[in-house]
This record gives structure tokens, sequence and C-alpha cells, in this order.
């Protein structure tokens, strides 16, 4: 998918998006998917979502869960609550799904939404795939992990490294689709130019540190930064499948946008 190039009116910026999503080395199909376009007021919507119920019911969650949101959200988000509201309403569609089709029953799939406008972020997160603010000398997680490993993380029972190594660390505590209603966890911060949000699934994040990711985040931008980080994680047995989107302003970084 190309990049989608964003002008940013009387601020000077304009928001560029690119995004992949690889297979890996192990699964038999992919059950990731992601969305990204523009939004009025200068903004993008991007997402993420992971899959959970194996085979066609994963890939069907994931499908369901983007074309609710990119529908929902229409031309813009103007508040959380838009954006909220457009998560609950992919869960009660893949919910409706399931119970119509039993071969489709308990499916759900990770949701990790943001709409990035030149000078604010909403965010919308339901799982373990993650959102990562990118910033100039370190890099910050904005989302918990909603997995049994990464709520006692959050919690402080465990450090980032025993997490990642934890036995429950695949458990997800919490997902779009299986249940009537679920628990979304929201975020608005201030946005300035020169960030970059990145969103992965957990194919990406299974296999590679927080310090992992923003190394290659530090001297790298657009699909060069993405194409690094996905063979990266193939290097290192590429376990699952891995779905990359980042926002960045049009400001100049190493490696441009790997074209």
């Amino acid at each position: 998918m190309r990049s989608a190039a964003v002008g940013g009116g009387g601020t000077g910026i304009t928001l560029r998006t690119y995004g992949r999503s690889h297979r890996g080395l192990k699964r038999p199909n992919n059950e990731d998917a992601y969305l990204m376009r523009p939004v009025a007021n200068s903004g993008v919507l991007v997402a993420v979502a992971d899959g959970v119920g194996g085979g066609p019911a994963g890939q069907e969650a994931s499908r369901i869960a983007l074309e609710t949101l990119d529908d929902a959200i229409g031309s813009g988000a103007f508040d959380m609550a838009q954006l909220a509201s457009a998560v609950s309403r992919a869960n009660r569609r893949i919910f409706e799904s399931g119970q119509r089709d039993q071969a489709l029953a308990g499916m759900g799939t990770t949701l990790t939404s943001a709409v990035v406008f030149p000078d604010r972020l909403f965010m919308a997160h339901v799982g373990d795939s993650r959102a990562y603010q990118l910033l100039d000398d370190h890099l910050v997680r904005l989302t918990i992990d909603h997995s049994v490993a990464g709520e006692m993380e959050a919690a402080g029972g465990l450090t980032p490294e025993e997490a990642q190594q934890h036995p429950n660390r695949h458990v997800l505590t919490r997902v779009v689709g299986p249940f009537d209603r679920v628990r979304i966890d929201v975020t608005e911060i201030p946005w300035n130019r020169g960030n970059r949000l990145l969103l992965c699934t957990d194919g990406l994040t299974a296999v590679l540190t927080d310090e992992d990711i923003w190394h290659s985040s530090s001297s790298l931008s657009g699909y060069a930064l993405i194409d690094a980080l996905i063979e990266h994680a193939l290097k290192r047995g590429g376990p699952d499948n891995i779905t990359v989107v980042l926002a960045e302003d049009g400001a100049e970084r190493g490696g441009g946008d790997g074209r």
C-alpha cells in the first residue's frame, strides 16, 4: 500500500502514513490487517488489528473490525468519544457475526486505532497490539498489553523483560468481538511537529524489545523503518504475522521512504 500524505493547512505540517503486513515464517496465513487514510482537519486515521480464533475466523474478525472502524469514522473524528464509539460498533458487529455463524463463534481481534492531527492525537485500544510515540531521543509506549503478562507488568509485578518471556504473555485479557461489550482504553494527548506514531501487532513485539524498535527508529523513517523492523523480526524467527504502521510529518529524516 502506498503512503498517504495529508496537508497540514496553516500548521505547515504534512502527515504521511506508511504500512506493511507480513505473514511471518511460521503461520499458514495472515490474520493481521491495517488501515490508514486521511480524515478531515488535516488528520489521518490509522489502525492495526490482529485476529484471534485461527484461520478464517481470525481473518474475518480483523477485517470486520477495520471495515467497521473505517465506516464509523467517515470523513473525520471530531472527539475521543467518536473513536471509542467506532471501536464499540466494531465489537458489536464481530460478536453478531459470530452468533450467526457457528464456524466464527468466539472470534475476536485486537484493535489499536488512532486519529492523528498536527496538534493532537486520539487513540482507542483493545488487546496486545501496541502504539508507540517516537520522539527525538526516546520512545514512549502509549498502550498497555491486555494480556496476563502485560497487566502484571503495568501493575509493577513484572519488568518489561520478564513480561516478554512470561509463559502467559499471549493469553489475552481483553479482545474485540467475543462478547457483546468490551472495555476500551482511550487516550488523548498533544501532538507536536516531529512526533511519530508507530502501531504494530505482537508479531513484532514478541521478538523485538522497545530498545530494538528505538534503535531502528532513531536513524530511519518511512518505509525504510518499517522494512527494517519487519526484517529484524524475521531474522529472529518470524513466529507470527507482523504488521507495522507509521504516521509521521513530512520533515526529512535519515532513510527516507525506502524508495
